[in-house]
């Protein structure tokens, strides 16, 4: 092979891995797990698309566990970008270290959601966005929100619904990774003295189903941003129970009642 040939065909491996961008250097969000970032190379690959399959609504907090800690590592704004009201907890969010000033929450139609999506994407804010709705996003255009974030250097994170029923392979996947989460039982912790155990911190079951250049794997993560009770369940809901009345007293309504119950 000639030295032209070479450097003509080295430069179309550039410009198959898109070298020739502005972000060219690829940074990583750390998940915060080291078992995983180890395996990811880092962490999740920005200017990329990252898919978390939400098996059901019950587990949207198990996901919810995993992303919002990558997500606080990110430099620019968040876009919450939803076809339905966007349920976060305020409190959640500040023990995940999400500042409120870098996130926004746009709710839009379904029919529009990937538009938007694709909108902010485009955009020169090195932004980080979950796109959550029960559209399953075909191939054409996942692909669109590919070419968005590689010209971009955004990310893009798909939060949607996928019962364990439907097979993951069955929906296209042109994204960096797949995830599934799920709850996962927690260790219980025993102290002398103490009839039952205390639960332990948080823990998830992480399945890596797909990813882009490497191998799948499933990994049980304990998550230290949820700490586990300080004192026993009674003591807990002891100090949430009302004050006791005054002996003789009762409430006006409670009283009504038992009088017309002729006590």
């Amino acid at each position: 092979m000639t030295t032209d040939a070479l450097a003509r065909l080295r430069e179309q491996v550039r410009r198959l891995e898109r070298r020739d961008l502005p972000h060219s250097h690829t940074d990583t969000l750390a998940t915060g797990h080291s078992a995983v970032d180890a395996h990811l190379g880092g962490g999740l690959r920005t200017g990329s698309l990252h898919d978390f399959l939400i098996s059901d609504p019950l587990e949207t907090g198990a996901s919810l566990a995993m992303l919002l800690p990558i997500l606080k590592e990110g430099r620019g704004p968040i876009f919450w970008i939803s076809d339905t009201p966007a349920e976060l907890n305020a409190w959640g969010l500040h023990q995940s270290g999400l500042s409120p000033d870098t996130l926004v929450c746009i709710e839009t139609d379904t029919a529009s959601l990937l538009a938007v999506a694709e909108d902010v994407l485009r955009g020169p804010e090195r932004a980080l966005a979950v796109i959550s709705g029960s559209h399953v996003p075909s191939l054409k255009e996942i692909r669109r929100l590919n070419l968005a974030v590689e010209a971009s250097g955004n990310t893009g994170f798909f939060l949607r619904s996928a019962p364990l029923t439907r097979a993951p392979g069955k929906d296209p996947c042109a994204c960096a990774t797949r995830w599934r989460i799920l709850s996962h039982p927690s260790s219980p912790r025993f102290f002398p003295g103490l009839a039952m155990p205390l639960p332990g911190s948080r823990r998830l079951s992480a399945a890596l189903l797909r990813v882009r250049g490497g191998r799948p794997a499933h990994w049980i993560l304990d998550c230290t941003d949820h700490a586990p009770l300080s004192c026993s369940l009674d003591a807990l809901l002891a100090h949430r129970a009302p004050p006791a009345l005054p002996p003789g007293r009762l409430p006006d309504r409670q009283a009504a009642r038992c009088a017309r119950a002729g006590t």
